[in-house]
């Protein structure tokens, strides 16, 4: 029987797999399937979120809050002193109420100061009756040419309408005389030329009916339009005179005030909210100077943003914006809504915009547009605001008037492969 002894001791086999270097282990590469998978994965995700999803074009614009209509500024007519203030900011007030008690020289030197002060009072309501007349006279003048313009396109386009009439006869007599030479030519009677020249004249017909229709698309078009010129006009009329029938409804309340000196009272021309009061009693207030703002009863607030060509181009009423407010930071409060109303037809110059808000909006604007000139003229852009508080640490905050903002108006929404491809969708459409 053979001997079946190891070769080697079992002393020396356990000492030598004790290597002081360790085990050996393989690297086992990560599986080529594996990694198709993961790549398929994150290629099919990449292509259903380009296909499916979706970008909005926006048109980021700068404005502020302002009353529908305007708001009233409470002007002092003569220089004094504050003695008393009868009312604070937010007091609801109505027509004719007391709000301040104005402390006034009676001599500047010149003479009584109440009769310089009903001078200018004068002259003011003299001035303001002058630009309500002259306006009025300027808008029935282009209301008027315009009407003159419209009794014409629509003779033009009764005349119109006949030539087409007779041009639809013409056509139908010049066919049936094509029908009838093509007839005789097959006959023999006529040669291919006449009835070739009968073809011609067809055409000929064709083409001047073609241009009489063209021409009465265009006419009914440039209709169009001065009707809603003219509609515009006088809804322009109707906001501007309104505008002076305040403004004369508050001057006349001040000349009824600087009759009566013993009561030198400064009151509400109309029942509003007061929002803004610039001055506390006892400081000094010069002639023409804002003492307070007050806002007219039922008068809600609106965004009005103004914007230069480059970023008005594509806003147009009925798109949604949305609205960042200054005074409420939207990482806190989040983003306020509204709706574009209008967009007005004509820029305003620096000059044009409402003085006391002109350098806020110019100094807004040139910080968070782009390449904004500060001399150049801005669309007033107007935007009903859903809501007219919003929700700060459990309070309802109201929004008041002048408060600066940040816009972004919602303009094109598209998917983003119509995004990517538009440099070649554009040629494509330009090559076909």
């Amino acid at each position: 029987m053979p001997d079946e002894s190891p070769l080697f001791r079992p002393e020396v086999t356990a000492a030598n797999s004790q290597q002081w270097m360790g085990a050996i282990r393989l690297a086992q590469p990560i599986s080529a399937w594996l990694i198709a998978i993961v790549a398929t994965f994150i290629t099919m995700a990449l292509i259903t979120f380009i296909y499916f999803g979706s970008m909005t074009k926006k048109a980021r614009i700068t404005g502020i809050t302002s009353p529908e209509g305007g708001s009233i500024s409470l002007m002092v007519t003569n220089t004094g002193v504050i003695k008393r203030q009868l009312i604070k900011e937010g007091d609801s007030v109505r027509a004719g109420q007391a709000l301040f008690e104005l402390a006034t020289e009676h001599n500047n030197g010149q003479g009584e100061l109440s009769e310089l002060v009903a001078q200018q009072l004068q002259a003011r309501h003299q001035s303001l009756e002058a630009e309500q007349r002259q306006r009025l006279q300027q808008t029935n003048e282009k209301k008027q040419a315009i009407q003159l313009h419209l009794r014409n396109l629509e003779t033009e386009a009764t005349q119109l309408e006949q030539e087409i009439t007779l041009a639809q006869h013409r056509h139908q007599l010049a066919q049936e005389s094509v029908n009838k030479f093509q007839r005789l030519q097959t006959s023999g009677y006529v040669s291919e030329a006449q009835t070739q020249q009968k073809q011609e004249d067809l055409i000929d017909i064709d083409t001047r009916l073609s241009s009489l229709q063209r021409n009465k698309l265009q006419l009914t078009a440039n209709q169009l339009a001065l009707k809603a010129e003219y509609a515009d006009l006088t809804n322009s009329l109707a906001n501007d005179q309104a505008q002076l029938d305040r403004s004369l409804a508050s001057l006349q309340q001040e000349m009824v005030e600087n009759s009566n000196r013993k009561a030198n009272f400064i009151t509400a021309p109309e029942a509003g909210i007061v929002t803004t009061i610039n001055f506390q009693p006892g400081q000094s207030i010069a002639a023409g100077q804002s003492l307070a703002t007050l806002i007219p009863h039922q008068a809600q607030l609106e965004a009005q943003l103004y914007a230069p060509s480059h970023a008005a181009g594509f806003v147009s009423p009925g798109q949604t914006v949305l609205i960042r407010y200054q005074a409420f930071p939207y990482q806190k409060f989040g983003l306020q809504k509204g709706t574009v109303i209008d967009v007005s037809k004509t820029p305003f110059a620096p000059s044009e915009l409402p003085p006391n808000l002109a350098s806020t909006i110019l100094s807004t604007a040139q910080q968070n547009i782009q390449g904004f000139n500060s001399n150049e003229a801005l669309y007033r852009i107007k935007v009903k605001l859903e809501k007219q508080n919003i929700q700060a640490y459990g309070q309802t905050q109201a929004l008041k008037p002048g408060m600066t903002l940040e816009a972004d108006v919602l303009q094109d929404s598209r998917q983003i492969w119509e995004w990517v491809l538009e440099p070649v969708l554009a040629v494509a459409n330009r090559t076909t």
